[in-house]
This record gives C-alpha cells, structure tokens and sequence, in this order.
C-alpha cells in the first residue's frame, strides 16, 4: 500500500476541496443560515412527538472542531486544529477557547472530559504527531503520550471512567494498535496482542469525529476499523483485555470503511462511515445491531451524499434518534434508519448528543450548532 498516499488522506482529511449544494430524493431539506437564529423543524411524517431544534453557537474561533465530549447539559467541550480547544458551561450561552501553549500546529481530534476543569486531548498525526495531554483548569499541560512509532497514527480515545481508558489508532506490527490506561490518562500501555485478532493490510481508522471507539459499561468497547479495504468490528467484554472481531457490510476500499460507531446499551448501536473518495454518491454507510456488534443490517439511504464522519444515538423516553453528519451535512432518523430527514447541508465533522436530549455538532470553519430534541 502507498504510505505517503494513506497518510495524505489521514492527516489531510481535515480540509476537503470541495464544496456543493444538497439536492436530496426525499425527506426535509433545510438549510442553516450563518446568523444567529433558531430554527424549529417539524416532521410530520416521522411518527415522534420530538422534533430538533438548531441554533449556532458564538464560539470565537475559525479552526476545523471535529470532537465533542459532553459532560453534562450545561458543561461540554470541543477539540480541533490549530491545537485548539473550547469549553463552555452554560449549555453554550458562552464559549472560552483555548490553546496549546507553544505548539499550534497540532490536530486535537479528540476529547474525552471528565468534569468542566480536567479533559484529556488527543492529537492526530504520523508518527511524533499523535500526542495523549492531560489539561486541568485549562492552562495546566501535562504530555502523557507520545507515538515513537514513525508509521503509528492515533484514531480516537474514550474512558470506561475516571480511570479507565482506551486509544486506538493504525495497525503496527499486524496488530491492532490499542493502548489502554488504569489511571485517568496519565500512563498508557499497548494492550496484550496475545489476545487479539491480527490486522489486515492497511487497516486503522479514520481521525475524523473521535468516535471510531465507543465504551460500554462493565469493560464493554467497540472499535470500529477502516482502511485498506477493511472494515470491521473488533469488541472487547473485559476492559481490553482480549478482543475478537466481527463483521460489518460497511463499504470497503482504500480511503474507506467505518468512521463513527456508537451504542445506546451493551446490545443497540450503529455504525456510519463510507468512502472518503466518494464525496457526491451514495454508498453502504450506515448499520444498526441489536445484538452487540455481532450482526449488523443496513438501513436505508441517508439524503445527504458522501461519507458521514460522525454519529450519535439518543434514546428519550420510548424514542429513538440517530443523528450523522458529515462534509455534505447533517441527517436523523427517528425510526431506526427507515427514513431520513436531513437538518443542514453545512460541512460538520462531529456531533454528540445527551441523554438529556440536547447535543452538539461541529465542524468546518469553527461551526458549532447546539441541538435541542422538543
């Protein structure tokens, strides 16, 4: 496989050179003006009570924000390039951005928060690039990881707790690379290989949303792969400890696979993702599972084109949302992927959503969008 091409397409992943208007087959098209406005959607042929509600945030910064962890409802923060950072904590009434201090090169494609002082930031890039921080009270640094690897390429990370926790990035040596910590992110060892499927030629993930691995409760974790023609499940019931594989119908190819996996419970979750070289067509890119990742089933086609780099599931009383986004915009579905409503037809990268019912989504250009379901 053609390296320099594989981590053209990882690191550069952050600045498509393209742009186009959404012409969807069905559905709801609306569009998000750049004003500061609310908009109310109304879907009538959805069969839900809850409909989302958009309004842009005033965040104060114009880097690329592709992860978003939520804390609370009034507490979340999102990471981005230009080794940027935000926090709010007041449901994004106001924004304070941040900075690494000496570094502004750096890719911050994911986050994980514990609280609304102390986060864990994770930089993307080959080999020295891709970084593991621990930030407290916003200004107080700590660099806990750093990849010595040359070919190695950090993915995404999530904690089981305030201990426990997990990356993943590219295959090294025909194994999955999986590094875990058992004290908040300050330590990080590779997970035993011993215990683990090998990796097929090519295979990592995509930097793209910080959402190719998800975490259950009781050492429940998903990673979702992608690259080089695969496309898989690995899934681990004993905090990382050992790992078996199953499969997914996820479109496959060079540039392609999954980029975003999330589970609602240890047996309902989904997955998106799609190739990245197909930017104005329709490919197999989104699944449900009801049985943890073993078997998964298509859904049917999402209105935005392209591949999806983000997702987020959200269960609210007897109801069930599924929001994925991608350059090409944001879609949801309230029934499970048998139809779609696209929200925006903006560039976004990541999107979470609380059990609360409100959520985030960001992107290109410094975009953020909190998201209400009424």
């Amino acid at each position: 496989m053609n390296l320099e091409k594989y981590f053209y397409i990882r690191y550069n992943i952050g600045e498509p050179a393209y742009r186009r208007e959404v012409k969807p087959t069905g559905g709801i098209q609306v569009s998000l003006s750049m004003k500061k406005i609310i908009l109310l959607f109304v879907i009538s042929s959805c069969g839900s009570s809850m409909s989302p509600t958009l309004e842009e945030q005033n965040v104060g910064t114009n880097a690329l924000l592709q992860a978003i962890s939520i804390v609370d409802k009034n507490t979340v923060w999102i990471s981005g390039h230009n080794a940027t950072f935000a926090r709010t904590i007041n449901g994004g009434e106001s924004w304070e951005v941040f900075q690494h201090p000496t570094e502004d090169s750096l890719q911050f494609r994911d986050v994980h928060a514990f609280d609304e002082s102390k986060v864990v930031l994770m930089s993307a890039g080959p080999g020295s690039l891709s970084r593991i921080f621990t930030v407290e009270n916003r200004i107080e640094w700590q660099e806990n990881f750093i990849m010595r690897d040359s070919l190695g390429f950090l993915d995404c990370i999530d904690f089981w707790d305030s201990e426990r926790g997990i990356a993943f990035g590219d295959a090294i040596d025909d194994y999955p690379y999986i590094l875990l910590t058992l004290d908040g992110g300050t330590i990080w060892n590779r997970a035993n290989t011993d215990q683990m499927p090998k990796a097929g030629e090519g295979e990592g993930g995509f930097a793209a949303s910080g959402t190719c691995v998800t975490t259950g409760a009781n050492g429940l974790a998903w990673i979702a792969t992608g690259a080089g023609g695969n496309a898989r499940i690995l899934f681990t019931g004993d905090y990382g400890a050992s790992w078996e594989s199953f499969e997914s119908p996820i479109v496959k190819g060079e540039a392609a696979g999954h980029t975003s996996i999330d589970f609602v419970d240890s047996s309902n979750g989904f997955i998106t993702g799609g190739d990245l070289t197909i930017t104005d067509a329709y490919t197999d890119n989104c699944a449900f599972t009801s049985d943890g990742g073993k078997t998964w089933t298509l859904t049917s086609q999402p209105i935005t084109k392209g591949a999806f780099y983000g997702s987020s599931r959200v269960h609210i009383g007897d109801q069930n949302f599924t929001f994925v986004c991608g350059p090409n915009g944001l879609d949801y579905s309230s029934d499970l992927g048998q139809t779609w409503t696209q929200l925006d037809s903006l560039n976004y990268w990541a999107i979470n959503m609380h059990k609360s019912g409100i959520g985030w989504a960001s992107g290109k250009d410094g975009v953020i969008i909190k998201i209400e379901l009424e």
